[in-house]
Parts: C-alpha cells; structure tokens; sequence
C-alpha cells in the first residue's frame, strides 16, 4: 500500500528529458552565414571590418574554436590566400591551422596593416576638427 501511493505521488512515469544534441559547426554550415571574402588589397580599415563580419559569422554558425582559423581562411582570396598558402607551406598544415584566431588576427594585422597607413589614419583622427558648430551645439 505505501508503495502505491509512493508511485501515485510521482506521477506517471516519464521518459527522461534529453537535452537537444549540439551540433558541430560544418564548412556548409558556415559559409552558409555568408562570410565575407577578404582579399589583402583592402587596407587596415577593411582587414578590421572583415575581422569583426568574421567573428559575427562565427557567432552566428556557433564556430568551434578549434575551427575559425580553418573556416576564416577558407573565405580569403587573391593577395591574402597566397600569403596564407605560403604560411602553410612554411608552417605545414597542422601547424597553420591549430595556430589561434587570436594569433592570425595578429599575423594578418602584421601582413596587411601597412605601419604608413596606421600612422596616416592615426593622424587623420589626431586632426578631426568640427565644422560650422562648437562642441554645445553638436551636442545638443
């Protein structure tokens, strides 16, 4: 009799709750996201939207990060892919693609970010100036 009851105050018996499989993220799946190509012609500016339409896009396909370098340079073209392959072929495959995003970040930044053109931009910002108004005015 306590048995019973025991077992009415459970409830039915219920198959036990899985939680939904995560799946990995894919090549397809990825470039599914539309990631952006870059090309190495596009200058500092350009490498730095490509780097944040990059990890949006990893965000989005739930990139594992043992495969954002793999997937990121699979979108590179022209100038930037012939660099990559010649990382490759100095680093070997394993070697290039179990670097960090981090560390290709770093190594494209060094590639394709001319120091002139950081310097230039650095002082085109230094000298921003407002036209036609006063800070109180643009601020209003």
């Amino acid at each position: 009799r306590v048995r019973r009851e025991a077992t009415r105050a459970e409830g039915p018996a219920r198959d036990p709750v899985t939680a939904p499989i995560a799946r990995e993220c894919s090549l397809s799946g990825f470039m599914k996201c539309g990631p952006t190509q870059f090309h190495g012609t596009e200058g500092a500016v350009g490498l730095v939207r490509w780097f944040e339409k990059m990890e949006n896009t990893f965000e989005i396909s739930e990139c594992a990060e043992v495969r954002k370098v793999k997937f990121a340079t699979a979108t590179l073209h022209g100038r930037a892919l012939t660099w990559w392959n010649s990382q490759v072929a100095t680093l070997s495959h394993e070697v290039a693609n179990a670097k960090s995003w981090a560390e290709v970040k770093q190594m494209m930044t060094d590639e394709f970010c001319p120091t002139e053109e950081v310097q230039r931009l650095e002082d085109k910002l230094r000298h921003l100036k407002l036209r036609d108004m006063n800070i109180a005015a643009y601020t209003e």
